[in-house]
């Protein structure tokens, strides 16, 4: 047997394999890059951007935006003006620093959670398909931040670096969701882009942003708790008011707990020209006036304990801190102070004095809108939702039944260990009105009401005068 000519074919045929592997590993490094490939989404700058002068020269390191400096990830690009230099988390000026890798992969994660969870964009049907998002760290002293977009193509948010020196980066989460909501637009939704006569827009769109500016940052109600603080003084205001849209878009996460998370996209890619939001809702959902108001006044009760479990633990501090303001009428009654009584879906929370162990809580409830000293405003749409809510020592909530007659009583028997009781009031127009953003309160409705108790009395808090 010849010993050598075996060895050799071996070696032979090994090659073969060999090159056969190689052969075969190529091909796949090239289809794979060729998918990859197909999937790098471009960089896209749109021949006018606001803020950016024009035919800047983004080759040029002495333009004021330029290449050489920017992060970029797979969904965003993110470009600094000139005078941060080429390092800006390490300028001489510390109102000048700021670090773009890290604000980075924070965009990257409020991207996607906007895109697949709350799908403000429908994926294979979105021009976030192909455009990466922009953003621009604009120049100066100013500590101003925006979103929006450029030529019906691109999201495109700006902010300064006083808006961008530590996290949490909740300006940025606010002006991402601006970027979102034009391009659900620019996707072909109506979007909420136009307004009825006489209104300046939709609160929808400083609402919305809050909302998704709180689905990324659960704590939003601890680190910007001054919106939560002026909420507090102003519940009585109709959904949607304009004095409320930065403060309040506790609705629409209650919304999300009925529906789920992608509800709120779905609310603004399947709007109808000439709707607000609360239409919008109504005709996804099949539901009626009556049945609206019943589910909000769920929703209030609710409001008063943040009974909301995505964000429950981080609400919990906030929990039992509602105000409101009453007076004492000649015949006893408690009667609302005009100055909180509740407009088109506004709420009162009133704060009573938990009663003995085994007490049954007693209301008598009389609405009284278009009386003096409230404005006399559509009265004949005027209607009410009342009833109680508990709070026992081991956290447990207890609902009572809803109230909905102008005149009406109800019983609640207060639960044993009920550490805080509260009675909520929401208006509840019988036909809904899309609320003018117009920046006055003289047109809006106000639905007074009165009401006395059995077992037990408002708490001292509330009662600021006497009639």
């Amino acid at each position: 047997m010849n010993l050598a000519g075996v060895k050799m074919g071996k070696y032979v045929n090994q090659q073969i394999c060999l090159i056969k592997l190689i052969g075969v590993l190529v091909l796949f490094f090239v289809q794979l890059g060729a998918i990859a490939q197909q999937h790098v989404k471009e960089l896209y700058l749109p021949s006018k951007i606001w803020r950016v002068p024009e035919a800047n020269d983004y080759r040029s390191e002495d333009s004021e935006y330029s290449y050489s400096r920017k992060v970029e990830s797979e969904n965003i690009a993110i470009f600094w003006a000139k005078e941060y230099g080429d390092d800006p988390k390490n300028h001489v000026n510390s109102t000048k620093r700021f670090d773009p890798i890290a604000i980075l992969a924070q965009c990257e994660r409020f991207y996607t959670h906007y895109r697949d969870t709350v799908k403000m964009v429908q994926r294979g049907k979105s021009l976030t398909d192909k455009y990466k998002l922009l953003f621009f760290v604009i120049g100066g002293d100013e500590g101003t931040a925006f979103g929006g977009g450029a030529a019906d193509s691109v999201g495109i948010l700006w902010a300064s670096s006083l808006r961008l020196q530590h996290p949490p980066y909740g300006a940025v989460a606010h002006e991402m969701a601006h970027c979102f909501q034009y391009l659900a637009k620019s996707d072909g939704a109506w979007a909420y882009s136009s307004s009825v006569a006489g209104s300046r827009g939709h609160a929808i769109f400083e609402m919305g942003a809050q909302y998704l500016l709180w689905q990324v940052y659960p704590g939003w109600m601890t680190f910007e708790n001054y919106h939560l603080k002026s909420f507090m003084d102003k519940t009585h205001y109709a959904f949607l008011h304009e004095t409320n849209m930065y403060h309040s878009p506790y609705v629409f996460e209650y919304w999300s707990m009925l529906h789920g998370a992608d509800f709120h996209g779905r609310l603004w890619r399947e709007a109808r020209a000439g709707e607000d939001a609360v239409l919008t809702y109504q005709r996804l959902h099949g539901m009626n006036q009556d049945t609206f108001n019943d589910e909000l006044f769920d929703g209030y009760r609710r409001f008063m304990t943040w009974d909301l479990p995505r964000v429950q633990i981080y609400a919990a501090p906030y929990a039992n801190q509602h105000t409101t303001k009453l007076i004492v009428t000649a015949d006893k009654y408690y009667q609302i102070d005009s100055a909180v009584a509740p407009q088109n879906y506004g709420y009162n929370g009133i704060k009573l004095v938990v009663p003995p162990k085994g007490t049954s809580v007693k209301l008598h409830f009389t609405g009284i809108a278009g009386q003096e000293g409230y404005r006399h405003t559509a009265v004949e749409n005027a209607g009410w939702r009342y009833g109680f809510v508990a709070m026992k020592k081991n956290g447990e909530r207890v609902y009572g039944a809803t109230g909905k007659d102008a005149r009406g009583d109800l019983v609640f028997p207060v639960p044993d260990q009920t550490e805080h009781l509260w009675l909520v009031v929401s208006g509840a127009p019988k036909q809904h009105s899309i609320h003018l953003l117009d920046g006055d309160d003289v047109n809006d409705e106000q639905w007074g009401y009165q009401f006395s108790l059995n077992g037990t009395i408002v708490h001292l808090d509330v009662l600021v005068a006497k009639r």
